[in-house]
């Protein structure tokens, strides 16, 4: 049975998602988890959460916890990583000061100054356990799931031998909220409004619009392909039976209503074409339109600062597992279902050669995936899992105002992790200057500026 190693496991929804995602296969019952996080406290909770997923499960597995990365990955077969250098108070940091000068962000973890520190903190730990994990567990997968995601991947792709994937949902939660869009537009105007009106949770469990977005999520009737970097995907398919869903989305966005539901990326599609992963709130913060302005702020509804909300419910979240390993309450249920999380599938695939296929990012292999984008850069796309490892597919050309968009972000993104692998501060700056919403927003003196102000109030989780 494999070793799975989770390192950062103190990521507790991550954490719980993925060991019950994994022991709901039969093939994966027996598995070892390896659990390994800095933090004492979480990894205790990490431990008695995976325990009582166990018995629930009745999975019969291994549970260990290290708070030594090289025991955690020693014979690995899988290697998860959920790591966040610097926890909530970085990511707070990573909001504060640019908000000081007049930068505003909303998720700060993939882009833009904020991605670019929370890279410069996690690649070298990232690159350390990566050289472990050539000496420990050569032949080990690593799935990455720490942002920014396309950093990330690349740093690891260029600098090591490690085999690496790096796995985010939104491509498929993007596909259920295209379903959700186009199939409100088909349908009468009572109807869909009785749903848009069902927006509030309520104490007996999900607002109506919710369940209907989740059973959207679920839909395998519709047929999509899927290609760009991690947060900033292009549909380039949309069709179900044939029959193309793109007039739907375009309905979608002539409809008052429904437009309010995504208004950055229907506004995107309008003028590029294509649909867009991540969120509305996600891809403002990776262009120079969106931001900048108070009045379009407004106008789209945007909301700067909104991952610090998210960040403080995790918290309570953590609270609340806490209090259920004191009590002995269960985590799951027994007939829990599976998350959306890619992990477990893909893991089970590999065992048992019954081959998945899931959106992931990878490296470009010198353009043979995505031909225009640039042939050393992390790209997603569709790939395959079976016996034979991860394997992704070639799409080819990306239309040509999608890719000119794309590598806007890819500059970034490189210029990062050169400053990493080769120590180059000034590449740093050079990543702040090119990057969309921060140039849109700063001069080049104010820039500098702030980069000064980062690194003082990072220093002691930086290695520059």
């Amino acid at each position: 049975m494999p070793k799975i190693a989770i390192i950062g496991a103190g990521s507790m929804v991550f954490c719980k998602n993925l060991i019950s995602d994994i022991l709901s296969f039969d093939a994966l019952k027996g598995s070892t988890f390896a659990l390994m996080d800095i933090d004492a406290e979480r990894l205790r909770v990490a431990h008695a959460m995976a325990q009582s997923i166990n018995a629930t499960r009745k999975a019969n597995a291994t549970i260990e916890v290290h708070s030594d990365r090289h025991e955690a990955l020693a014979g690995a077969d899988y290697v998860v990583n959920t790591i966040g250098v610097g926890g909530f108070e970085a990511t707070k940091t990573d909001f504060d000061v640019p908000d000081r000068f007049g930068l505003r962000q909303t998720i700060a973890d993939t882009l833009g100054v904020g991605g670019i520190f929370r890279s410069l903190r996690s690649i070298p730990v990232v690159l350390d356990m990566c050289r472990q994990i050539e000496s420990l567990c050569p032949d080990a997968l690593l799935l990455n799931y720490t942002n920014p995601m396309a950093m990330h991947c690349l740093a690891v792709q260029r600098a090591t031998k490690v085999k690496v994937v790096g796995l985010c949902h939104g491509v498929r939660y993007t596909r259920g909220r295209m379903i959700l869009l186009a199939k409100l537009a088909e349908m009468g105007s009572n109807k869909a409004a009785k749903i848009l009106n069902d927006y509030e949770p309520t104490e007996s469990g999900p607002s109506g619009f919710m369940r209907f977005y989740h059973e959207c999520v679920a839909d395998e009737s519709v047929q999509t392909l899927c290609a760009g970097i991690n947060h900033m995907a292009a549909f380039l398919v949309f069709r179900e039976n044939g029959r193309d869903l793109y007039p739907l989305l375009h309905r979608a966005y002539e409809n008052d209503a429904l437009r309010k539901l995504e208004l950055v990326r229907l506004e995107l599609m309008a003028r590029f074409g294509y649909f867009m992963t991540e969120t509305s709130g996600h891809i403002a913060e990776y262009l120079p339109w969106f931001l900048r302005s108070d009045d379009e702020i407004a106008r789209l509804a945007l909301r700067p600062g909104a991952y610090i909300g998210t960040c403080e419910a995790l918290e309570q979240q953590f609270q609340q597992y806490r209090a259920n390993a004191e009590t002995g309450q269960p985590f799951i249920q027994p007939d829990e279902p599976t998350s959306t999380e890619y992990a477990s599938r893909i893991i089970n695939a590999i065992e048992t050669d019954r081959p998945f296929i899931f959106n992931g990012n990878v490296h470009n292999q010198g353009g043979a995936l995505l031909s225009n984008l640039p042939a050393d850069c992390c790209v997603e796309v569709p790939c395959v899992a079976d016996g034979m490892g991860v394997r992704p597919t070639r799409v080819g050309e990306l239309p040509p105002q999608i890719a000119a968009m794309i590598r806007t972000n890819v500059n970034v993104q490189d210029l990062v992790v050169r400053a990493v692998l080769q120590g180059k501060r000034e590449h740093v700056y050079h990543a702040a200057m090119m990057d969309p919403n921060t140039a849109a927003t700063l001069t080049l003196p104010q820039i500098e500026q702030l980069v000064d102000a980062m690194f003082d109030a990072h220093a002691d989780l930086l290695r520059f």
